[in-house]
């Protein structure tokens, strides 16, 4: 299981990095596309849609698809308000679907909430590789770290439950090693002259703090769906919606930091 784990993530890792240096900005858009249409697809599954609902919904996110690549990718102004929108829902109203147990049954609903995950995390990468490719990788590895600390950490000293009633895998002691790899991340990231200002410490732990969040909201979709990944396409690791579940909650409000004057300039 952890050899799959390694191997698959290699994979990953491999393909995102020659997509984002090597080749052009339109094959990372073009892999951005297709892993979130993948997304979208498990989503489906997860929420029981019936066959015909199930291609509506994907034909309109193909739709969005076309109209984010059109108007929104070099367009901040606009794309600005769709990631305060999906900040706004991870901050306020996400938490409430784990603390009263909100069940998605209604397809339109269901829809909503899906593209509500996927489509800002589409605009934010999209936005944030037009701005620098290490504005992006600054980002993905502070949650790869943090999933990566969770993991071992959880694996080796887990004990305490952190959510038993939604996720009952993840505990208070992966959580805590998760805070301590980001840290020491962002700690070094500083001292290195990578990043201007120890300030933006608060910055990182912001994004592992939202990331935990998207992880326990699929997990939580996923209690309700009854099955223990979204899929079963990435070996060690399930489903394409399992890996990019804590981008789909933190990257959106990390990207009104990261291109916010105020603030650009003592993180990049």
């Amino acid at each position: 299981m952890l050899i799959s784990r390694i191997f698959s993530a290699f994979i990953m890792l491999l393909v995102f990095l020659s997509s984002l240096f090597l080749f052009s900005g339109s094959f990372f858009s073009f892999v951005i596309y297709v892993t979130s249409l993948l997304a979208l697809y498990e989503w489906s599954k997860l929420l029981y849609f019936k066959s015909l609902e199930k291609k509506i919904f994907l034909a309109i996110s193909l739709c969005f698809f076309y109209l984010i690549d059109k108007f929104l990718t070099y367009d901040y102004d606009h794309a600005r308000f769709i990631l305060i929108g999906a900040s706004i829902f991870w901050i306020f109203i996400a938490p409430l679907f784990l603390v009263f147990k909100i069940h998605l049954k209604n397809f339109y609903f269901s829809s909503l909430i899906g593209w509500m995950l996927i489509i800002p995390l589409i605009v934010a990468l999209n936005y944030l590789i037009q701005l620098s490719p290490w504005a992006v990788l600054l980002v993905l590895t502070t949650i790869w770290l943090a999933d990566s600390g969770a993991y071992f950490f959880g694996k080796q000293f887990g004990k305490r439950k952190l959510a038993p009633s939604i996720s009952p895998g993840k505990t208070w002691e992966g959580f805590i090693g998760a805070l301590f790899v980001v840290s020491l991340f962002s700690i070094t990231l500083t001292y290195f002259g990578f990043v201007n200002s120890y300030e933006s410490i608060l910055f990182f732990i912001l994004i592992l703090l939202l990331s935990v969040e998207g992880d326990l909201f699929e997990s939580y979709i996923k209690r309700v769906a009854k099955v223990k990944d979204s899929g079963d396409l990435i070996p060690g690791h399930g489903g394409v919606l399992d890996r990019i579940d804590s981008l789909c909650s933190s990257l959106p409000l990390a990207t009104l930091i990261i291109v916010s004057p105020s603030f650009f300039g003592q993180l990049i």
